[in-house]
């Protein structure tokens, strides 16, 4: 059985946003990410495990349609809000570049990811079995962005990774909520552009 179990929540918010529980089978260890819009869906999706420890609050980014429930877990859970040095929402916890946060028996890796904003952060399983994207990488599509920061992250971050990562974005923008790493790197002109110029180009029709 798969160490991680992960919930992918849509919460609404601003637009069609998505939260995530990362739960560890192992320990009960909890993760949660980006706790926004109708936060009883989160609730009711931890009280589903029984028992569980929050360890962390994970921010992909600063922006308000994502960080709009914090306060409220910040109020009822002792767990640390994790984000990226450039955030601008308080923190108690500024994350390096490939830092790993154990969960359970894995952990969970931090991948700075600048192009949407200068904040982003991509969280990795460390089963290759997720990838938290944010506002970075939607299915078929990505952010609004600086396109030279937005590329690098495309091909020099989140290409590499492996294959059978699944994408869970911020928000419900694609055909589907979710989808390989793999089917992405085929299907999403983003992803598999090859040049900065590509890149601009399918920009375009953003």
């Amino acid at each position: 059985m798969a160490e991680f179990c992960v919930k992918q929540l849509k919460t609404g918010g601003f637009d069609d946003n998505f939260s995530y529980v990362v739960h560890a089978r192992s320990n009960a260890d909890v993760a949660l990410i980006d706790p926004c819009g109708d936060t009883s869906i989160i609730h009711a999706a931890l009280k589903e495990f029984g028992q569980y420890q929050l360890r962390y609050i994970l921010l992909t980014h600063g922006h308000r349609d994502h960080i709009s429930g914090v306060p409220e877990f910040k109020n009822n859970y002792s767990a640390p809000v994790i984000a990226h040095p450039d955030c601008s929402f308080p923190a108690d916890q500024r994350v390096r570049n490939h830092e790993k946060l154990p969960l359970g028996s894995g952990f969970i890796e931090c991948l700075y990811a600048p192009g949407h904003t200068r904040d982003g952060l991509l969280y990795r399983l460390s089963d290759d079995s997720a990838l938290f994207t944010g506002d970075t990488l939607f299915i078929d599509c990505c952010g609004y962005c600086d396109a030279s920061s937005m590329f690098n992250t495309m091909r020099q971050v989140i290409f590499p990774l492996a294959d059978s990562n699944i994408v869970y974005s911020g928000h419900d923008y694609g055909r589907e909520p979710s989808a390989l790493l793999r089917v992405e790197k085929q299907r999403n002109p983003y992803l598999a552009a090859n040049t900065l110029e590509q890149f601009k180009e399918a920009l375009k029709e953003l």
